[in-house]
């Protein structure tokens, strides 16, 4: 158990280091984002509850991809969706918009892996069971459930009921990936992980085609 606990000490320090490392080479984008962001009078950071570390609520650091208030239409998004204007279009399509969770790493609150951190009734979703063990780690930007649904928004929208399938289907396949992720949680796991989620964003992969027995090697 001690050598779990400095394991992990070990995880949140070099999260740290290297978060402050990309924030600093990523610098010229936080500025080319939010020039555009201001230009079109938009916000440049949407701040969203979540749910973090031993179930707190936090906010979520993204850049702004729809125009303000669309959220109160809905907190599903698919491929279809018409809210996100075109360059939010360009930011998600890119995973450029989830930069600034560096930001939440900084402060404490996520980790470049682990559970993603969802919204308060997504995470109602789960078991009082599962939701201890899930959350007892600082939720990641990557991690297995969100490795594994890579291209969610595509999946949901070739379904009839995105909500629906969301809580029937999709909810629960990541609270298996994610109960793996805690049960088996190494850095080396993290690793892989990182890996394989670099595989997918340089080489493209879509929803449930990244291979879960690479993970679980």
């Amino acid at each position: 158990m001690e050598s779990l606990s400095y394991s992990k000490n070990i995880k949140y320090l070099m999260d740290k280091i290297f978060a402050a490392i990309i924030l600093i080479l990523t610098l010229p984008i936080f500025i080319f984002v939010g020039l555009i962001l201001k230009i079109k009078g938009e916000d440049i950071f949407f701040l969203q509850e979540r749910i973090g570390q031993l179930e707190k609520p936090f906010k979520i650091f993204k850049f702004t991809t729809m125009p303000k208030g669309s959220e109160k239409l809905g907190d599903i998004t698919t491929t279809k969706d018409a809210r996100p204007f075109k360059f939010g279009m360009f930011l998600r399509k890119s995973k450029l918009n989830e930069i600034p969770q560096v930001i939440n790493i900084l402060l404490g609150e996520m980790s470049f892996v682990g559970p993603r951190p969802l919204l308060v009734k997504q995470a109602a979703m789960y078991s009082e069971e599962i939701r201890k063990k899930i959350y007892s780690m600082r939720p990641g930007i990557t991690g297995s459930g969100s490795l594994y649904f890579n291209k969610e928004d595509e999946l949901l929208s070739k379904v009839d009921d995105p909500y629906k399938y969301y809580s029937e289907v999709i909810i629960p396949k990541k609270a298996e990936l994610e109960v793996w992720y805690f049960t088996n949680w190494s850095n080396l796991v993290d690793l892989k992980i990182l890996l394989l989620t670099a595989k997918v964003l340089v080489f493209g992969g879509k929803t449930l085609l990244y291979d879960e027995h690479a993970l679980r090697q």
